[in-house]
C-alpha cells in the first residue's frame, strides 16, 4: 500500500512538472484571442412594390439576411409613377441603389442597359434556369440584364355572385361584353369600376384591348422606324374604350377617383367589374375575404375570333453598374433566382413562374385566364418595345385624362402621342 501511494505521488509530481515545462515554454500569461467582428455590408435595394403591393418582400428580405448575416438589406419601395422619377434622379446624380427594380422590355431595362446604367449579367449561374421568353423580356442585345421574377397579367375582374344573380356569365366577345355592361347597368350596378386620377387604369384597360386588336406582328418594328403612327393604327382601341365612358358604363367623374377608392367599389358590391392586374388579387381578397370573383380576358375580338391576354414580366431585379457592393448584390439575385423564394413571391402576387419546367400554383380566382395563357394565346404589354416608350406612356395617361374631361378628341389624343415620341427621339429620350 505504501509502495502504491508513493508510486502515485511520484507520478502526480510529473504531472504537474510536465504541465509547469509547457507553461513556461508558451510564456507566463495565456492570451485568447477573439475572432474579429466581420463587417455589415448594407446592400441598398429600390423598388416600385409599396403599401398593399409590396407581397412578400420583407419576409424574404428577413429570409436572405439571415442566411447572410453579414449583409444587411435596405429595401425603399414606392408607387410606379413616383419610383419612374425617383430612379431617373439617382442615377442623374449617381446615387442610385445596389439592386433595382425595373420593369422588362425596352421601356426601362433596355433603356438603362442601353445608357450603360445597369449591369449585364449574361453570365450568372441562374440565367440557364429561366424560360426564354422570361430572358427575352430582360435582355437587350442579346444579353441578359435582369432576373426575371414572375408573370403578371392584366385583365377584367368580375363579381360572380352579381354575375350568377343577374344570369350573366364570363363574355367572350366584344357583343358579348357590351351586352353584360348594359344588363349590369341596367341592375343599377356601376358595370366597370375606375379611378383615373393618375391615368394608370386606362393604360392598363386600353392594354388589355390592343393585345386583341394589334394583329401585326412587325407592329413594334414598323412603329420603331416611324413607318406607321398611333394615328391610324390605334384609332379603333381608343374609340371601343371611350364609348364604354358615352355609355354610362364607367365610373362617372373617374379622373377624380383613385384605384384605390375604385377597388373598394368593386369590392363592396358597387360596381360588376374592375380591370386591373393579377398582383392586385391579395389586397383585393384582404378586403373581403368572402368575395367570390373570378377574372377574365378582356374580349375585344369580334365573335368567331379568340381574346388575347395581356401578360407580362412583373418585377425584374437589376444591378447598378457602379454599384460598390457588387458581391452583396449578386448573392442577393442568387436569392431571388431559387425557386422557394420565387414561388413565395409568386404566391404573394398571384403570379406565374417563370422557371423552366414549374408549375405555378394559380389561385382558383385566376383558373379561367389562366387556361388562356396556358394555350399561349399571349401578348406582351403594348408599350415594351417601343424605343419611347417611357415618354409615350406618360404621354398616353396624361391624354387619356383630356378626352375623359372633353378637352381632347380621341383624334387630339393620338396626335399628342404620335408628336410626344418624335420630341423624345429628337431631345435623345429614349426609353428609360
Amino acid at each position: 500500500m505504501r509502495h502504491m501511494k508513493k508510486t502515485n505521488m511520484v507520478l502526480l509530481v510529473s504531472m504537474i512538472g510536465f504541465v509547469l515545462l509547457i507553461t513556461g515554454c508558451s510564456g507566463s500569461k495565456t492570451q485568447i484571442v477573439a475572432p474579429l467582428p466581420q463587417e455589415i455590408v448594407k446592400l441598398r435595394v429600390a423598388g416600385f412594390k409599396a403599401g398593399s403591393e409590396i407581397g412578400a418582400i420583407p419576409e424574404l428580405n428577413d429570409r436572405f439576411m439571415k442566411e447572410n448575416p453579414t449583409i444587411k438589406v435596405i429595401y425603399e419601395g414606392m408607387p410606379g409613377a413616383q419610383y419612374t422619377k425617383y430612379i431617373r434622379g439617382k442615377f442623374a446624380v449617381n446615387d442610385a441603389p445596389d439592386v433595382i427594380m425595373l420593369h422588362p422590355g425596352l421601356g426601362e431595362v433596355g433603356g438603362y442597359a442601353k445608357a450603360g446604367f445597369i449591369k449585364d449579367l449574361s453570365g450568372e449561374p441562374w440565367v440557364g434556369a429561366f424560360t426564354t421568353a422570361a430572358l427575352e423580356s430582360v435582355s437587350y442585345e442579346g444579353k441578359v440584364y435582369g432576373i426575371p421574377n414572375d408573370m403578371v397579367v392584366l385583365g377584367v375582374y368580375y363579381n360572380k355572385d352579381i354575375f350568377e344573380k343577374l344570369s350573366l356569365k364570363a363574355p367572350s366577345n366584344w357583343e358579348e361584353f357590351l351586352a353584360v355592361c348594359a344588363a349590369l347597368k341596367s341592375s343599377g350596378t356601376t358595370p366597370i369600376s375606375i379611378g383615373n386620377n393618375d391615368g394608370w387604369m386606362t393604360l392598363a384597360a386600353l392594354f388589355t384591348l390592343g393585345s386583341s386588336l394589334i394583329k401585326d406582328q412587325d407592329f413594334d418594328r414598323k412603329l420603331n422606324a416611324r413607318e406607321i403612327k398611333f394615328n391610324g393604327t390605334w384609332n379603333e382601341i381608343l374609340e371601343k374604350w371611350y364609348s364604354l365612358d358615352g355609355y354610362g358604363y364607367l365610373t362617372p367623374n373617374s379622373t377624380k377617383v383613385s384605384m384605390d377608392q375604385a377597388q373598394k367599389d368593386f369590392v363592396e358590391g358597387r360596381a360588376g367589374m374592375f380591370i386591373n392586374g393579377s398582383w392586385t388579387l391579395a389586397g383585393i381578397v384582404q378586403g373581403n375575404p368572402d368575395f367570390e370573383l373570378g377574372m377574365f380576358t378582356m374580349p375585344a375580338n369580334p365573335p368567331g375570333e379568340e381574346a388575347i391576354v395581356s401578360v407580362n414580366i412583373g418585377t425584374t431585379w437589376t444591378i447598378n453598374n457602379k454599384t460598390n457592393q457588387l458581391e452583396a448584390a449578386r448573392k442577393y439575385l442568387d436569392f431571388w433566382s431559387q425557386e422557394q423564394t420565387l414561388r413565395q413571391w409568386a404566391k404573394s402576387q398571384a403570379s406565374f413562374l417563370t422557371l423552366q419546367g414549374a408549375k405555378s400554383d394559380s389561385p382558383k380566382e385566376l383558373s379561367d385566364i389562366s387556361r388562356s395563357i396556358m394555350s399561349g394565346r399571349t401578348k406582351e404589354y403594348l408599350s415594351n418595345w417601343w424605343e419611347q416608350s417611357g415618354d409615350v406612356v406618360n404621354e398616353i395617361m396624361d391624354s387619356a385624362q383630356g378626352v375623359y374631361l372633353h378637352a381632347l378628341t380621341i383624334d387630339q389624343m393620338l396626335n399628342n402621342m404620335d408628336s410626344t415620341w418624335d420630341k423624345s427621339t429628337i431631345k435623345g429620350g429614349g426609353s428609360q
